[in-house]
């Protein structure tokens, strides 16, 4: 196997000298399922309601749409009021549950004793070959917290809702584990946890981290306490106008620490694509947050398919934005099922179609299209199948630089 390896990188070493080359068009139309992005994160107001029937034509479709799992954003989600203005929004007290919804039966939402959505969802995955990550407690009032210096109430909230989400991950593998173990991928963290000016700047750096890393560290210690081998996926996020990409990895490298990380989670920090930053910003806070985080954990991507005023990015520039990102080892999509299901499917199609890597048109991204592209890059003469699924930095020609994008999707298909 090592002797394998190495000459693979010595081949891969070698095409990489490769000159420009223009190729007819031939594209053809068979459909293609190489793993763009991994999964996309499905939101529980929009899937609580489902059926049977339709969780299995739903992961049917995602599966066709090149996806291999979906992230379920909250298993159980619970929206406050405040209802005593005397007491600041940061007291837990100051608030009454309005709403509550779980997609499971859960001692955490009273009367979901007859909920399925989860045990569907789950079905459906193994029956369709896909899997499901599944999100902690969606608590509202986490909005509250985060605003400049943290105050007394933050750890008060951060034991309560940790004790809740430690309650959902127990409560589902005890359900479901040992009939879909194999298809729950793992967990999501709920909690989106931004660049906070005050932790940001340094002087409450280390107070956030302690908050925020051991409210984290819950959810760790209740996966290593029924399923240690799953792992648990953040996807953070940034508002450039509140701190230095510098600043903001520096807050992670701690927060990281604190939460005590094992190398199966995954940090997959959201793009930026969602504020319309540009491609090289989005490529600075993806190194800097790569450079605190990588070393202890995969790090991901999580490509947001909307624009600052909500409405729907289209499949090309959330191409741009994912190439500008080439730290990820893997993708995610926010949201496939929400945006472009039902919606653009022909323009997903198309942006799959120059997203593959699949050269010889034979279905998959394998080792086989790498050998194709890299011998028509060394002027052999050989046929190449669809050269607009290589063509994957959209520049029209088949360059090195396609070669080393479909490194990177066999690399994130293992």
């Amino acid at each position: 196997m090592i002797k394998k390896a190495k000459g693979l990188l010595r081949f891969f070493a070698a095409v990489c000298a490769a000159s420009f080359m223009q190729l007819p068009v031939d594209a053809g139309e068979k459909p293609l399922y190489a793993p763009v992005f991994e999964g996309s994160f499905l939101q529980g107001w929009l899937c609580r309601d489902w059926t049977a029937e339709r969780w299995q034509t739903e992961l049917e479709d995602m599966k066709t749409a090149g996806f291999r799992s979906v992230i379920l954003q909250s298993a159980v989600d619970l929206t406050y009021e405040q209802t005593d203005s005397a007491k600041p929004k940061t007291d837990p007290d100051a608030f009454t549950l309005n709403s509550a919804y779980a997609l499971y039966p859960t001692e955490l939402v009273p009367g979901s004793s007859g909920i399925r959505a989860l045990e569907f969802a789950l079905s459906a995955a193994k029956e369709t070959g896909m899997h499901v990550y599944i999100g902690t407690v969606s608590d509202s009032r986490w909005w509250n917290y985060g605003w400049g210096v943290p105050d007394e109430f933050l750890p008060v909230w951060s034991d309560s809702n940790g004790a809740q989400c430690q309650t959902l991950i127990r409560e589902v593998w005890g359900l479901y584990g040992a009939e879909y173990g194999e298809q729950i991928a793992g967990f999501y963290y709920n909690n989106e946890i931004w660049n906070i000016d005050a932790a940001c700047a340094g002087a409450y750096r280390s107070q956030y981290a302690q908050i925020l890393g051991g409210n984290i560290r819950v959810s760790l210690d209740a996966i290593n306490s029924v399923c240690p081998e799953k792992p648990l996926i953040i996807s953070p996020f940034y508002n450039s106008d509140l701190s230095s990409s510098a600043e903001y990895a520096a807050f992670w490298k701690e927060t990281a620490a604190e939460a005590q990380f094992r190398p199966q989670d995954i940090f997959a920090h959201q793009d930026g694509g969602g504020r319309d930053y540009s491609t090289d910003t989005l490529n600075e806070w993806a190194a800097a947050l790569q450079g605190a985080v990588g070393g202890m954990m995969h790090f991901w991507i999580n490509n947001e398919a909307f624009h600052a005023d909500s409405s729907i990015r289209s499949p090309e520039s959330v191409r741009q934005n994912y190439l500008a990102t080439v730290q990820a080892e893997k993708h995610l999509l926010f949201s496939w099922n929400h945006y472009y299901h039902g919606k653009q499917d022909a323009e997903y199609e198309k942006f799959m179609r120059t997203m593959t890597g699949d050269v010889n048109a034979d279905g998959a991204c394998t080792v086989e299209d790498a050998v194709s592209l890299s011998r028509w890059l060394m002027h052999d003469r050989i046929h190449v199948a669809n050269w607009l699924a290589g063509d994957l930095d959209a520049d029209g020609v088949l360059t090195a630089a396609d070669l080393s994008l479909i490194k990177r999707i066999l690399i994130s298909g293992e």
